[in-house]
């Protein structure tokens, strides 16, 4: 990272502290843990209790422009379509002023804390100092508390900055040592006559086999893995021979001079072993860089993720640790998200594994509370989920295969809905019922320790274990595979955010517009250990995710055309060129819309049979469309068509939705089932009066006929939505032309 000059970073210094001298001071709210609250403050913490990594958040200053541009970077009718953005851009352009990072850099350490950790795209430092530091500046004094087997320190209150700096602070963490991120591994045997599946048997099960024989291997391409403790190389050694699959990989030291050793607790080598062995299972040409945080029981995960990001470690990241997304504080998820965003705008692609606890990720201290894996709810990462089947009694792949959500004795896989980030834009199609909050898993594989269960070696014996930790990994090496074909084709170095291709994918599937890229999974739910889960089912659901990619399919369908893409180009704004507002728009699934200024006009003509726009492509006398509502959904668009002097879209509080046309008393029996079945739709949305953000009504077919002596049919939809800013019209007209 470029720095000031010397001098002037000293005169900062001194500056900043100076001014802070009774100043006013701001809270940062939502630093300490909630567990703290059920825990019994014992005494203060002596004054030079060390505090190893505390992390500044600064975050980023535009992410809806981000957001935009990462979009952009995924829709092929963008000119950004496939085009990285560089560290120092994404920097620049939406991280915080250099200016602004080194004025809350030099407070810190002018209050006496030690940098340990700069970043290069300005969204968090590290600090190293004392209790008696953080009590001192940032009034918040840390205690002792006593909890059930040992003692721990935290705030008392939460911390405050001064006002100078206190906009550019989003939050801090470090400031307590409880057990934050645990590893998702499931516990594990030694083998004797079992079977599980090895990496042959995971191609054949996944239809990884095509790309191999194509010659992909993940040569060029390269994948991190999220770590916090070392292992044996001998191991994967072992593991390699074993299985004839060369593993390339090498350790990438956060700081080479404090490495963080082999981790004594249960599952720490285990879970870098797994992960370093199945993300390179498949992918035997790619390099897997294992990222090593220092030995800091606050920050090590976040430090690892940050210097995959930040120096580009890997072009797909693989992470297998877990949060209880509820009781995590928000300036956490928040941190987790903005590196995510960063990677994704970087070109990379980033797997989590959704949990292994079914519906209810905070298991075991909050049995009854629905919950996600806070590492794997933010929009700009692929959720990976866990299914179980069983193999043949020679240990083969059955065909077909049928797999149910994973759920037995030993875990379930993650899913549900995040209490923390909204319902993104490539989701909106995907459930026919409205939810609120980012919906996971997006895929699922493999994962049940018993039904396969996966090969993996740990010291020196061959061992079977599960988890979504497995499937992550594993899932990365396909993906691999899937990026060399890719570069191979048009020479793009990443995928980036795939979820808008994946999310688009699944849904053109079950619309009946392409072969199958996923193999559904409706058998089971994940409600596990007799807690609250959700049930399995066709299409998208939230025990499952589109179900388990078929990589051959799916590699063809990454590098094949595209169709719709509903979460960016198919809502039509119905206020006209004067006002443009987004508290209700309707969505059209077509390929090719009539535009004016980058958006859909509100008239939209299809021709009797054309594929593009007719859903059941025959030139049967009628159009066909499918044809949605959506509320509230801020569009992505908008940094963009500004810039052109459209006006904002602006979502709003919602009252009430009625439909106006069709109307209620038309004889017309086409028309009156075009009615019906928006009605019903729109029966499915939320009771009003509601504020819900990116709530859709599942899409509907409407019939266009054509009119009498084959001349052009017409319908007209329209919709008043009442809101807090008084009614607006949102309306449509579907015209059908003759073939």
């Amino acid at each position: 990272m470029r720095r000031a000059p010397a001098l002037l970073a000293v005169g900062l210094l001194l500056a900043v502290a100076k001014s802070a001298v009774g100043e006013p001071m701001r809270p940062l709210p939502g630093t300490v843990p909630r567990a703290l609250r059920h825990l019994v403050a014992s005494e203060p913490a002596p004054a030079d209790l060390p505090l190893e990594n505390v992390t500044i958040v600064l975050g980023l200053r535009d992410r809806t422009g981000l957001d935009a541009v990462i979009a952009a970077q995924q829709d092929r009718h963008s000119a950004r379509y496939g085009r990285w953005l560089d560290l120092d851009e994404i920097a620049d352009r939406f991280g915080p002023s250099r200016s602004e990072y080194e004025r809350v850099r030099a407070w810190f350490v002018g209050q006496g804390f030690r940098v340990v950790r700069d970043s290069p795209s300005r969204v968090a430092i590290v600090v190293a100092g004392t209790a008696g530091q953080a009590g001192t500046a940032l009034a918040a004094p840390i205690w002792l508390y006593r909890g059930r087997d040992r003692m721990y320190h935290g705030p008392r209150v939460d911390p405050s900055v001064p006002e100078s700096i206190g906009r550019s602070v989003g939050g801090l963490l470090g400031l307590d040592d409880l057990p934050k991120f645990r590893p998702l591994v499931r516990p594990l045997e030694l083998v004797d006559t079992r079977t599980a599946l090895g990496p042959a048997d995971f191609a054949a099960a996944y239809s990884v086999g095509p790309l191999q024989n194509a010659g992909l291997t993940g040569a060029g391409r390269s994948i991190a893995v999220i770590a916090r403790s070392d292992f044996h190389d001998s191991d994967v050694t072992a593991f390699s021979d074993r299985f004839g699959v060369p593993i390339r990989f090498e350790r990438r030291f956060v700081d080479p001079n404090n490495p963080p050793g082999i981790r004594p607790e249960p599952g720490e080598e285990t879970e870098v072993l797994i992960d370093t062995q199945w993300s390179g299972a498949l992918a035997p040409g790619a390099q897997v860089n294992v990222v090593l945080s220092r030995p800091a029981p606050q920050g090590d995960i976040p430090e690892s993720l940050a210097d995959a990001v930040e120096f580009h470690r890997g072009d797909i990241i693989t992470l297998s640790f877990g949060l209880c997304e509820p009781s995590s504080p928000t300036i956490a998820t928040e941190l987790f998200d903005a590196f995510y965003a960063v990677g994704n705008a970087h070109g990379q692609t980033i797997l989590v594994a959704s949990g292994d606890s079914g519906g209810t990720e905070c298991l075991p201290g909050e049995p009854d509370l629905l919950a996600v894996n806070a590492l794997a709810s933010s929009p700009h990462v692929i959720a990976v989920g866990g299914t179980s089947f069983a193999l043949n009694p020679d240990g083969s792949v059955p065909s077909p295969l049928v797999e149910s959500v994973w759920n037995d004795a030993l875990g379930a896989g993650g899913g549900g809905e995040s209490v923390v980030f909204a319902r993104p834009r490539y989701q909106l199609a995907a459930l026919a019922n409205p939810a609120n909050g980012r919906v996971l898993p997006d895929v699922s594989v493999a994962a049940s320790p018993d039904n396969p269960g996966f090969f993996m070696v740990q010291d020196g014996q061959t061992r079977v274990i599960g988890g979504t930790s497995a499937s992550a990994p594993a899932l990365a090496s396909v993906l691999a595979l899937i990026t060399e074909q890719v570069a191979r084709a048009s020479g793009a170095t990443g995928l980036g955010q795939l979820l808008p291709t994946l999310y688009r994918l699944g849904s053109e599937q079950v619309r009946g517009l392409r072969a199958p890229v996923f193999r559904d999974v409706t058998i089971g739910n994940n409600a596990f250990d007799g807690h609250g889960g959700f049930p399995a089912g066709p299409g998208f659901d939230l025990a499952s995710g589109w179900g388990a990619p078929l990589a051959d399919a799916l590699a063809a369908a990454v590098t094949g055309p595209g169709r719709c893409e509903p979460e960016l180009g198919c809502l039509i704004p119905g206020q006209g060129s004067k006002r443009r507002a987004c508290t209700g728009e309707w969505l059209v699934e077509q390929d090719v819309f009539a535009a004016r200024h980058g958006l859909p006009r509100v008239r939209q003509t299809c021709r009797d049979g054309d594929p593009e726009c007719d859903v059941d492509g025959a030139a049967d006398g009628r159009c066909t469309s499918n044809v949605g509502l959506c509320l509230n959904v801020f569009d992505v668009r908008s940094a963009f068509l500004n810039r052109k002097g459209v006006p904002v879209c602006e979502p709003g509080p919602v009252r009430r939705v009625t439909l106006l046309s069709p109307g209620a008393h038309t004889r017309d029996p086409v028309v009156a089932g075009n009615r019906d079945a928006l009605q019903a739709a729109l029966g499915a949305l939320p009771t009003f009066p509601t504020s819900l953000r990116a709530a859709c009504t599942a899409t509907v077919p409407l019939e266009v006929p054509l009119g009498a002596g084959g001349r052009p049919g017409r319908l007209n939809l329209r919709v008043r939505i009442d809101g807090a800013h008084g009614p607006t019209m949102s309306r449509l007209t579907l015209v059908c032309l003759p073939p």
